[in-house]
């Protein structure tokens, strides 16, 4: 190993990226949400509601596969670290991983007609288990790739805020997925799905594409002061052993179950206790509100971003928690029968709350990055997403597995269908507003004590640039 002759400044990277090159970053953040939430979005109204399916049995296939990426993960982050490739590091897997998706997310809908309940709940978890390999080959490398993408402490704000808008630019389709689906097949959810899924797959792919092919990767990223020699386990407890990682790590869990726990919960509420068991207007409606969570999410990023700057990004998270506690009270008021478009107003209100988590959680593990690179001497961005997704799709596993449980624990029985009795609507009711509150209020507890600066990043990234660099 030799000392390199020239080492890197610490503002390498600084410097604000062309507009072309952070939407160009972003459309993968499109496209692995589209990947992902195509099939949780339409999963219980084919295979539930349509085919017979059980709800247990569809939470289970759509969890039980991210056991896959609980150990997949850290190992596409590590190999992603150590990669020598003329293409990057990070590039490689993102090609891979979004045509894999494409593909997969196409594929899932094209099951034979006049199966059992048994076959179809079979299909639904094999496809599961090939999009967790998928999404794990893009997701984490493509996470490494922003982390790295730019050093200046609020660039890297902007940077994640424009990859939030496409992201929940993504949402918006999937909030309408299901109305378009079932006018593809004139009300056949099935043949819809089958119209549309090639699109969708098509969709994932092509955005992959463009992020490989007009992201370039910053060759310093890559630097290293000393080998990196440790274990994949030690390199992992080191990574957890931050502890304002583990207070952000924790913070970005609860508040997406504060989402995801009772969304399930609110599908069937919206279907059959707001509008009585219409599910042509049901799922109208989850497109408006849907929409509603994503575009006040999507307008809500500028003002995040300042706001980061005045007030911090600590302070901006926790503001924002607020308003997700806001809405999770205003479930309990608008979710009535004949709401109509009252149950808008909860979805709007805590749009900003997740798009805050999506702005500001990457921005400030790439913080804590170069605290880490300056005690350790190597560059582990994508271990420490690895982490982030890892927990991320804990989340995910528990909150689909532990929403339809819920369901059943209520005493929903899906050959009811709006006939439910009144306590089981209001036990769902409780639920879903106050299941929100207590796990948003969680998140702001754990971050209450998240201590990184932006003068100890800065002065990180000096220390990392004068020591001595080891190169091949």
């Amino acid at each position: 190993m030799t000392q390199a002759a020239a080492k890197p400044s610490a503002e390498d990277g600084a410097a604000r990226l062309p507009i072309r090159t952070r939407v160009a970053y972003g459309a993968s953040a499109f496209g692995e949400n589209l990947a992902i939430n195509s099939i949780n979005q339409l999963a219980n109204a084919v295979f539930n509601i349509t085919l017979g399916v059980p709800l247990l049995l569809v939470g289970l296939a759509l969890s039980l596969p991210r056991m896959v990426d609980f150990i997949l993960d850290p190992f596409i982050g590590r190999w992603s670290d150590r990669l020598v490739c003329r293409w990057g590091r990070r590039r490689p897997f993102i090609l891979v991983g979004a045509i894999c998706s494409g593909a997969v997310a196409a594929m899932i809908w094209f099951f034979p007609a006049g199966q059992s309940t048994q076959f179809y709940f079979l299909w639904l978890l094999g496809g599961c288990v090939l999009m967790s390999v998928a999404y794990s080959i893009l997701i984490v490398p493509y996470g490494a790739l922003g982390l790295e993408l730019v050093s200046s402490y609020h660039e890297r704000t902007a940077l994640m805020g424009t990859k939030s808008i496409l992201h929940k630019a993504s949402g918006v389709v999937n909030q309408w997925l299901l109305k378009w689906v079932r006018e593809a097949g004139g009300g056949d959810l099935v043949a819809g799905g089958r119209w549309c899924a090639p699109v969708i797959g098509l969709v994932i792919a092509l955005l992959g594409v463009i992020t490989v092919w007009k992201v370039p990767e910053r060759t310093s990223a890559a630097r290293v002061v000393r080998p990196d020699r440790t274990s994949l386990r030690a390199t992992w407890s080191v990574t957890l052993g931050q502890p304002d990682f583990r207070r952000l790590v924790l913070a970005q869990v609860f508040i997406y179950m504060s989402f995801l726990v009772i969304d399930t919960t609110g599908f069937y509420l919206n279907v059959f206790y707001v509008n009585g068991g219409d599910l042509g207007t049901g799922a109208s409606m989850k497109g408006w509100y849907g929409m509603a969570f994503q575009c006040c999410g999507i307008f809500a990023v500028p003002a995040i971003v300042r706001l980061s700057r005045r007030i911090g990004k600590r302070m901006t998270f926790l503001l924002c928690s607020g308003t997700i506690v806001i809405g999770g009270v205003a479930k309990w008021f608008c979710y009535v029968p004949g709401a109509g478009w009252w149950i808008v107003l909860p979805s709007a209100l805590m749009g900003p709350g997740l798009v805050a988590v999506m702005v500001l959680v990457p921005s400030m593990t790439a913080d804590i990055c170069d605290l880490d690179a300056e005690d350790s001497g190597v560059r582990r961005e994508g271990m420490f997403n690895a982490v982030l997704a890892w927990a991320l799709k804990a989340a995910l596993t528990g909150s689909i597995l532990l929403a339809n449980v819920v369901l059943h624990a209520v005493g929903w029985r899906t050959e009811l269908q709006a006939g439910q009795s009144e306590q089981t609507f209001l036990l769902m009711r409780i639920c879903f507003s106050g299941g929100t509150v207590v796990l948003a209020g969680l998140a702001a507890a754990c971050l209450w004590r998240y201590s990184v600066s932006e003068q100890a990043v800065r002065r990180a990234q000096q220390r990392f640039a004068d020591q001595p660099q080891h190169g091949a």
